[in-house]
């Protein structure tokens, strides 16, 4: 096989594993101008007097992610690395210290487990046991996280607040047939930025706005080459109370190539 194909297919792949990975707000993820909606917007006084409101029970509450068993989000994507899709987030199982969370793509499903922490919600693989697994019809990923430090989702967001989320993996692929070794990791730093109003298709909120700049790399050895591949992309994200992510508009690079995406809640159920 051409070295010049191996780079497409690891391009691509990495491409997979970086859209898999869009309920994590650290791959999506304003270096660039991001449009800013003309809304009125509370002030830092007004968030303080406002209580949070904290979905989720025990050290998994946190009032901008609800983790609850059945909650449903659907999210569509445009303008991409991989084009215009659909995926939906759903909370597939609760416990005492985390949580299960399975995003449905077309052709596409990854499930991620997440742990809650005094300090936060923490995800325990790439996005977000400490495996991920991602399954297609040509591409099969199996990554084994070996090191996860800092937190996700914090158990209070405010102003001003930065925080960072790493991980690092390895793991085995197999793209039509032909197996590979993969290692690699990924960093998010998280910056909140205040609150303000965001329209999407689900609805109007009144939204946290965090930046956050992310690195995904991955160097694999296929047939003895090895192939190292990277994505880097900052994001605003949006973050509601009680809701979740509802926006994340940002830009990002794969391998050379220069994309700007918008993805925007549909709907959610939060029972």
């Amino acid at each position: 096989m051409e070295k010049r194909k191996i780079r497409i297919l690891f391009s691509l792949l990495l491409v997979m594993v970086f859209v898999t990975a869009c309920s994590l707000p650290g791959n999506e993820t304003p270096t660039p101008t991001i449009p800013v909606t003309e809304e009125p917007q509370a002030t830092a006084t007004e968030l303080a007097t406002e209580p949070p409101v904290v979905t989720g029970g025990g050290v998994c509450a946190n009032a901008y992610y609800p983790v609850r068993e059945g909650a449903t989000w659907s999210y569509k994507s445009t303008s991409g690395p991989t084009g215009d899709f659909s995926f939906t987030d759903t909370i597939t199982s609760v416990r005492e210290d985390g949580f299960t969370l399975t995003s449905q793509f077309e052709g596409v499903t990854r499930t991620q487990e997440w742990a809650c922490e005094p300090e936060g919600l923490v995800a325990l693989q790439l996005g977000g046991p400490s495996a991920a697994t991602l399954n297609t019809q040509d591409v099969q990923l199996n990554l084994t996280v070996n090191n996860v430090s800092g937190v996700t989702f914090p158990s209070e967001i405010i102003t001003g607040k930065e925080w960072q989320h790493m991980l690092e993996f390895e793991g085995e692929l197999d793209i039509a047939g032909t197996p590979a070794e993969a290692t690699g990791g990924a960093e998010s730093n998280f910056s909140a930025l205040g609150i303000e109003s965001v329209t999407v298709p689900a609805g109007t909120f009144d939204a946290m706005k965090v930046q956050v700049d992310s690195t995904i790399t991955i160097n694999a050895t296929f047939q003895g080459i090895s192939m190292p591949v990277a994505f880097s992309g900052t994001y605003t994200f949006w973050f509601a109370q009680g809701v979740g992510w509802v926006k994340a508009s940002g830009t990002g690079e794969v391998v050379g190539t220069s994309f700007t995406e918008t993805i925007e809640l549909q709907s959610y159920n939060i029972p």
